[in-house]
């Protein structure tokens, strides 16, 4: 206990401290700008349950407070469930807040606080240093470490301690393709709990084609945690094919029990698709997705036709207990000024075992979004589902944002 409330004071040190150094360079500072975010979400959902959760965001960000190289970000987000009611959860968390250092005469840039890392095979929220270093404008090296959290930080919750995190990224463009070699370690109490490398291309060099492929690998497995690759081909200008093959296993630390199953929870999927518009923006689509396991293989194909607003198509697939289902589903999405609004449904029916008989499902949707001034928006959507087992749910989402600038037109 005294080891994680001792993280957690620590952590919610570092956040003090990075809004402290901001408070005290904004004093000196001759053109600090602030801009950000406010929304608020309030989730309705009426079933066995009435739940009413009111979940309001706040996007922070300073810039220029201790001079042009200097910028403060950060991202608060509440959260209360209301059941029946009666309040059941309230919390409050910090998911970013983190101080930057981008001179723009410097090679070096540094970032300090908690912030999501993507670095190719390494990715997670840390709390820490994060460096790079551009040696010239086609390759970089970027080092970070420090403590390992959860998707954020709560406010009124100790800290888990989730051990420590550290990696490298090497980003270089040879020719007009761009790799990224990648390493990540993460260690609790000296003891590995996971260490991967990662190989990542991207190419889009031949304007007709793009093409993706990533190579993770658990090294503490010996095994392969992604393997993909991506093919989109604009074969004509009237038409675009895209394929997609696939083997991942979840990444599971040395530190839980499922560690075990590592092996048996492994995925190899493949997906095709090509969009083809034939007539004055009309288009039609397919997709077929193939998911092979150790002992069936599943799938699931798709053709809709359609424009620029709306789309309508047939799904058919396979379940993973050998049940077929059928399904439609239609979309409409209309602009008029200041107003965006959205329809659709989407309607199945089929079985989910060979012996139990047909069931229906279907969701209809509706939604209207209004901006009233370009960094403001207020948003609605209402749902009317009807699973399986013929229980009725209805579900509304309303959303309120409002960007905000101390710089005129919105612009740092």
């Amino acid at each position: 206990m005294p080891i994680i409330l001792g993280r957690r004071m620590l952590l919610v040190g570092l956040v003090s401290a990075c809004m402290g150094l901001v408070l005290a360079g904004t004093e000196t500072a001759q053109a600090v700008s602030v801009s950000g975010r406010f929304g608020l979400w309030s989730y309705l959902r009426d079933d066995s349950v009435d739940h009413v959760q009111v979940v309001p965001l706040l996007n922070l960000n300073v810039g220029q407070f201790a001079g042009d190289a200097w910028r403060f970000e950060s991202t608060f987000r509440g959260f209360t469930d209301f059941q029946n009611g009666t309040r059941e959860n309230t919390s409050l968390r910090i998911q970013r807040c983190l101080i930057l250092y981008t001179p723009r005469k410097s090679k070096l840039s540094l970032r300090l606080g908690q912030q999501w890392l993507s670095e190719g095979v390494g990715r997670g929220n840390v709390a820490g240093v994060w460096g790079r270093y551009q040696f010239s404008p086609k390759t970089s090296f970027a080092a970070y470490g420090g403590s390992r959290l959860s998707n954020s930080i709560s406010l009124d919750e100790s800290v888990p301690d989730q051990g420590i995190a550290a990696g490298v990224n090497l980003r270089t463009n040879l020719y007009g393709r761009n790799l990224m070699l990648s390493y990540y370690y993460v260690g609790k109490d000296g003891d590995l709990l996971y260490n991967g490398a990662g190989l990542d291309f991207f190419c889009d060099r031949n304007r007709d084609v793009t093409i993706r492929a990533r190579l993770h690998m658990n090294l503490e497995q010996g095994a392969i945690e992604t393997g993909q690759l991506s093919v989109y081909w604009q074969t004509r200008p009237d038409l675009l094919v895209s394929a997609d093959v696939r083997t991942q296993t979840p990444r599971i630390f040395e530190d839980s029990f499922f560690a075990n199953f590592l092996e048996d929870s492994k995925t190899n999927s493949a997906r095709g698709g090509a969009q083809w518009t034939f007539w004055n923006e009309f288009y039609a689509t397919g997709m077929g997705y193939l998911l092979f396991t150790e002992e069936d293989m599943l799938y699931k194909t798709r053709a809709g036709i359609g424009r620029s607003c709306v789309e309508m198509g047939y799904v058919h697939w396979l379940a993973a207990d050998k049940g077929d289902m059928d399904g439609f589903y239609g979309e409409l999405h209309k602009e008029k000024g200041k107003f965006t609004g959205r329809v659709g449904f989407d309607y199945s029916r089929g079985s989910n075992s060979e012996v139990r008989p047909n069931s229906e499902s279907q969701m209809i949707f509706a939604g209207l979004t209004f901006s009233p001034c370009p960094m403001g928006a207020l948003g609605a959507r209402i749902e009317h589902i009807k699973d399986r087992g013929s229980d009725e749910d209805i579900r509304a989402l309303f959303s309120l944002s409002r960007r905000f600038s101390s710089v005129k037109g919105g612009q740092q």
